[in-house]
């Protein structure tokens, strides 16, 4: 009788723990775009612009959250290898991506600043944003080349190399993939009224 009750009360605990986990895990996966909007509700009143870019980029990443993370609630109990990144290697991994926005990130470098393999970080990751690392990048990348775009008369070669990209061709394919028009479009569309003047 005893030994049942310990049983019952280990699967009680053990149950509990993972419902907090995954309540956790969908909570952490929206972190990204509540910092996108947040940004965009402290600067509306002073750059609308870079406002409404912040709010466009939140639109992208929840439109992209919203094909996947049903399909990983079919089982009530996440394996170990499913759970998220700690608030430590979260932290460790945004600062390494967005210092080398610039230049070439590969996973395995991410991967080890946080001390895990490729592929349980690729796991983690994905738990933790809702989207993939790549596509974390993607979308970094995008909004350091809005930021270059609306600050400066820089040609898009320019601000491709500047960000991370390949050449001028790959920039203008994913910022349309992330955005939803050219780099040459959206730019003349929010244009920086400073350089007007």
């Amino acid at each position: 009788m005893g030994a049942q009750h310990m049983v019952y009360e280990h699967e009680r605990i053990q149950s509990y723990n993972q419902s907090s986990c995954d309540a956790n895990l969908a909570q952490s996966s929206h972190v990204l775009v509540t910092r996108y909007l947040d940004s965009a509700l402290q600067m509306w009143e002073d750059d609308r612009i870079q406002a409404k870019s912040h709010v466009k980029i939140a639109v992208s990443m929840l439109r992209s959250y919203t094909v996947e993370p049903l399909a990983g609630n079919r089982n009530a109990a996440a394996p170990a290898h499913a759970r998220g990144l700690a608030p430590w290697q979260t932290r460790k991994v945004t600062e390494f991506i967005d210092g080398a926005l610039d230049s070439t990130i590969r996973l395995r470098d991410c991967a080890s600043r946080v001390r895990l393999s490729t592929s349980h970080f690729a796991r983690a990751f994905k738990a933790t944003f809702g989207t993939t690392a790549g596509h974390y990048v993607r979308c970094r990348r995008i909004e350091r080349a809005q930021n270059l775009m609306l600050r400066s008369n820089e040609p898009l070669s320019q601000v491709a190399v500047a960000c991370g990209f390949a050449d001028q061709a790959h920039y203008c394919r994913v910022f349309r993939n992330v955005v939803g028009q050219s780099p040459g479009a959206w730019r003349r569309q929010t244009a920086n009224p400073v350089l007007d003047e």
